[in-house]
């Protein structure tokens, strides 16, 4: 099955990202993670929504990145199986109490396939 949060990991990791699926206990100073947060499918086309969060050690360098992935997602070249990523919101700040790092967050809907 052809897994979106996998594909745009590897996608960000190509672009020089420090991408994850979830945060981890240890971690770079600057990291991506990518979650899907719902969608449709139908037939053969997967609708994703997913969240993808910049941590950084402030709150320019979380901003900056999340523009650079806005900007990517934009223009492209886009992950292989996705066919249109349009911004759904952000970037915005999201600041995680838990760990006090700056972090922002971008909403993207994606249509990509859904099998290998």
């Amino acid at each position: 099955m052809y897994s979106i949060t996998a594909a745009l990991v590897a996608w960000l990791r190509g672009a020089g990202y420090a991408a994850y699926a979830r945060p981890r206990k240890e971690m770079p100073v600057e990291f991506v993670t990518v979650e899907r947060q719902g969608g449709p499918v139908t037939d053969m086309v997967d609708h994703p929504t997913v969240a993808v969060q910049t941590w950084a050690p402030t709150e320019e360098r979380s901003e900056q990145m999340a523009l650079e992935i806005r900007a990517m997602a934009r223009m492209g070249p886009l992950p292989e199986g996705v066919s249109r990523i349009d911004v759904n919101a952000g970037p915005y700040p999201f600041y995680d109490e838990g760990t006090r790092c700056p972090r922002h967050q971008l909403v993207l809907d994606v249509t990509s396939r859904l099998t290998n």
